[in-house]
């Protein structure tokens, strides 16, 4: 909180000492707490509504990206410690049971509620063809400059458990 306190006050002085116009602060400001742009995954959890970790769903380090653009959206998500195919096996039936637990993808044009803190997406494509002409759901909020994504509260479940999926993304910049 103190860095972005920082940040918004050394951007107050670059406009009252005129070194930066009121439109490039405004494009600023509107890039702090908004969701349109690139995001990449630092972690992906799964919590109770105590706030306890009960599972990483992708591994302590997965790989991935939100974007969100121009009225489209693109979620991919991936383990990063996913195993090496070994011999003897078919690589195709290897891949298919690999794909559908370290792998998540998907991409349609979504509409952005700021006020809710939601975004909803027409899944076109995705890793899952029942996905596919699904309307997806995800709520946001801003933390600390990072952006905190995921299904509605208490919406996973695991062994009869009410879980809430979190993911913590920083902003990517061009």
């Amino acid at each position: 909180m103190k860095t972005l306190a920082a940040f918004l006050l050394l951007l107050c002085a670059a406009v009252v000492s005129g070194f930066l116009t009121t439109v490039a602060w405004a494009k600023v400001v509107s890039r702090i707490d908004t969701i349109q742009g690139r995001w990449k995954l630092l972690t992906a959890e799964d919590v109770r509504a105590d706030g306890t970790l009960v599972r990483y769903p992708w591994g302590r380090r997965p790989v991935g990206a939100i974007v969100v653009e121009g009225g489209f959206c693109y979620v991919q998500i991936m383990s990063s410690d996913v195993p090496a195919f070994t011999s003897g096996k078919p690589v195709g039936e290897q891949m298919s049971a690999s794909l559908l637990s370290t792998y998540i993808a998907y991409s349609g044009p979504c509409t952005v509620n700021d006020t809710e803190g939601s975004v909803t997406l027409q899944v076109e494509a995705a890793w899952r063809a029942s996905y596919v002409g699904t309307e997806q759901k995800r709520f946001f909020k801003f933390d600390n400059g990072r952006l905190i994504f995921g299904p509605a509260v208490g919406s996973m479940k695991v062994d009869n458990e009410a879980l809430t999926r979190r993911l913590t993304l920083e902003r990517v910049t061009p």
